[in-house]
């Protein structure tokens, strides 16, 4: 029967995205589907969905409120779990040829911080009574994985109420030391907004915002922040001093002293990571550590935030470090290529110098 074959082709193809190693599975209408492997996407021939396939798989993989969202936005987000194998993120969406869907996927199982390769100061940050940590990076960066890590942590080594606000909910945990809530966004609460709007009557130790977007969730987020909770929360940006310039240029130019002020007083650091090739195969993860010393504090509270990147470069003796400084370290360990190096830097010039290499 076609509707069966169909949902046999797209557990095979899930299957096959794990077994390869692949990050994502790509689908659209009339189209071979894809998949990323160590970056890089490869055609997979043998499969392919038509629209009626696709409007199948669509039914099986929604729930009818899920397909009337879907219908009204055009696109959305879920989970979805191949049992005993792994979970996906699912983005459904319509394009000039139909539907397509990318699947990310998600382990069971979490890497933990050497796994990650996370530097010791940014693992220390987890240890932190309150406040406020920062993981920024671009999409596909890690960001998740890193995130994970910090709560497998917590939930191994401390007795802490940990409240997750997520689009949609990624890794699961099963409460170990510590007690889990996860909530996600459009099924437990209406929106990071709503979810922070009543976090704190729920008794939190830590709470997790997926993502920061808009200016009513990141103000939230600093006032969870404020209140004596650690609140560790995600950012699409490339790098700590482009961090905090976002969480301000969000705001009203009347808004942002008081918005420097807050951030200045709650940041307890920022992760900015980025992914890049191995020399022998897969990928490694390269790092940019902020963290909120008394001198970073004062500049981020005068809106000197231009004047970061040389704390950067000289805060080694409390574990920071450039993202530079961290690809030319993994250069030097011969783990990835010196052109791959250059190829995700945001200041090749700088690299250069810290390899000794003449300016071009």
């Amino acid at each position: 029967m076609q509707t069966m074959a169909d949902e046999r082709s797209l557990y095979r193809l899930l299957k096959l995205t794990y077994d390869e190693k692949a990050s994502d599975l790509h689908l659209k209408v009339g189209k071979a589907p894809a998949i990323r492997v160590d970056g890089h996407i490869r055609h997979v021939e043998g499969f392919k969905f038509n629209k009626h396939d696709f409007d199948h798989i669509i039914e099986v993989l929604l729930s009818p409120e899920q397909e009337e969202q879907f219908k009204k936005n055009h696109e959305i987000d879920f989970a979805y779990a191949l049992e005993g194998i792994c979970r996906f993120r699912v983005n459904l969406y319509l394009d000039l040829n139909g539907a397509g869907a990318v699947f990310r996927v998600i382990p069971y199982r979490v890497m933990d911080f050497d796994e990650i390769g996370l530097p010791i100061a940014a693992r220390k940050l987890i240890e932190q009574p309150n406040g406020l940590i920062l993981i920024t990076g671009p999409t596909g960066a890690g960001k998740t994985s890193t995130m994970a890590s910090y709560l497998s942590y917590v939930n191994k080594n401390a007795r802490r109420h940990v409240v997750t606000i997520e689009d949609p909910i990624e890794y699961q945990f099963e409460d170990d030391q510590s007690f889990f809530n996860q909530r996600q966004v459009g099924v437990d609460c209406l929106s990071f907004y709503n979810g922070l709007l009543t976090v704190l009557r729920q008794d939190p130790d830590i709470v997790v915002v997926g993502e920061m977007r808009e200016p009513e969730t990141i103000s939230l987020t600093l006032n969870a922040a404020e209140t004596g909770k650690l609140v560790i929360a995600t950012l699409h940006t490339s790098s700590a001093v482009s961090t905090a310039e976002r969480i301000v240029n969000v705001f009203p130019e009347d808004r942002q002293h008081q918005i420097l002020l807050q951030l200045s007083m709650v940041l307890r650091g920022v992760v900015s990571q980025t992914l890049l090739p191995r020399s022998d195969g897969g990928r490694v993860a390269a790092f940019e550590v902020l963290i909120n010393t008394s001198a970073v504090r004062s500049l981020i509270a005068d809106g000197k935030i231009h004047m970061l990147p040389s704390y950067l470069e000289t805060g080694a003796e409390v574990g920071m470090t450039t993202m530079e400084m961290s690809l030319a370290q993994l250069v030097k360990d011969r783990v990835v290529k010196k052109e791959d190096a250059y190829s995700v830097a945001p200041n090749p010039a700088a690299l250069r110098k810290i390899l000794n290499e003449p300016p071009v």
